[in-house]
């Protein structure tokens, strides 16, 4: 059976250290005149505020709240530079569907939210070891999101265990991939 295409975000998959069965969130003041951010969003901080990523910036976290554009105020995100997330690509042609493109960085494409939850995923064709990078492919994800036990596969819209690389609260710009 091949991989629906249901992009939802990036939603977290592990508990970090210290998590205390709970995923790691922490609040953060929103920029005033910020982007619509759906759960799932890519975030960066500038300013001392959050607002949503372009796949070129280096990550504060994934939104895991709802913010409607020029909402303000604050927002939870996940912010764990240890937390992982799933997260579909986007096509089925590139190094990011099969096998050899776990251990690789990726990018990001998409910024839509629909009902509240982004519609961001993994941009199959970016797959290098390129270290600015924000994400670092760790694994295929064993079952597709909302399937109730449907297997996911290696090909287009492959679900895949990501952290992120270039975080901007980790200790690096991030780890060439391999």
């Amino acid at each position: 059976m091949a991989n629906r295409n249901n992009p939802s975000g990036f939603l977290p998959v592990n508990l970090p250290t210290g998590g205390g069965g709970q995923p790691v969130v922490e609040e953060f003041d929103l920029a005033s005149a910020n982007s619509e951010i759906g759960v799932g969003t890519p975030v960066t901080w500038a300013s001392g505020v959050i607002d949503r990523a372009a796949a070129t910036n280096a990550l504060a976290g994934i939104a895991a709240e709802y913010k409607a554009a020029s909402a303000g105020g604050k927002i939870a995100v996940w912010s764990d530079p240890n937390q992982r997330f799933v997260a579909q690509t986007d096509d089925g042609t590139g190094v990011l569907t099969a096998l050899a493109g776990i251990g690789l960085n990726a990018s990001f494409i998409g910024t839509g939210v629909t009902n509240r939850r982004s519609t961001a995923e993994i941009d199959e064709s970016s797959g290098l070891d390129t270290a600015t990078l924000e994400l670092k492919v760790l694994k295929l994800s064993p079952e597709y999101s909302g399937s109730r036990g449907a297997k996911n596969a290696y090909g287009e819209f492959n679900r895949l265990i990501v952290k992120i690389n270039n975080h901007q609260f980790g200790s690096s710009t991030g780890t060439a991939g391999t």
